[in-house]
């Protein structure tokens, strides 16, 4: 039986104060907060992603802004949310520009549903039927996020794909 290293003991007691702990930290973090959901649907050369996370996991808090620093945090998750060709990027032999980013920079909940920020983008594809994939640099502008659930219908292709900061590319599969 291997032993704990010197001045560590495994005792019950320490046992139940590390997952009691755990289980607090676990709590705080509410599910789903961590988690953003794109929808990404081209029709013809226009391609439009909807984007949607919980204001909790962007910004750290789902209501107004109640201080200078929530101000200031805010303000520049609107300007990361702001650019679009930055936080999602398709394979460059489609030729795809941002062509119009709209984006709901308001935390506060509405109705029962939790505190939301999002965008909506318009691409422009010069190419889109050679539309095969996305990387989202989302991950980096929005480091709490730890993974993202992407559903897309683009150029013959239908599918969803689960998307992490270590595997952030999804591809297109086409249906036939």
């Amino acid at each position: 039986m291997p032993s704990n290293p010197p001045g560590l003991k495994a005792t019950p007691l320490a046992l139940f104060i590390l997952t009691s702990m755990l289980g607090a930290l676990m709590a705080v973090a509410a599910p789903g907060q961590d988690t953003a959901t794109l929808k990404v649907i081209s029709d013809g050369p226009r391609v439009r992603v909807d984007l949607r996370a919980p204001a909790a996991g962007l910004v750290g808090f789902a209501r107004g802004p109640r201080s200078a620093a929530e101000r200031e945090t805010l303000s520049l998750a609107t300007q990361n949310l702001e650019t679009g060709d930055a936080l999602v990027r398709f394979n460059s032999q489609a030729g795809c520009w941002l062509k119009d980013a709209r984006v709901d920079s308001d935390p506060a909940p509405k109705g029962k549903s939790p505190g939301e920020l999002g965008a909506s983008y318009v691409f422009h594809c010069d190419q889109p039927r050679l539309l095969s994939s996305a990387a989202l640099g989302l991950f980096m502008g929005f480091p709490a996020l730890v993974r993202a659930h992407v559903y897309y219908e683009v150029a013959g292709a239908a599918g969803e794909a689960v998307l992490t900061p270590t595997n952030p590319v999804v591809s297109f599969v086409p249906l036939r």
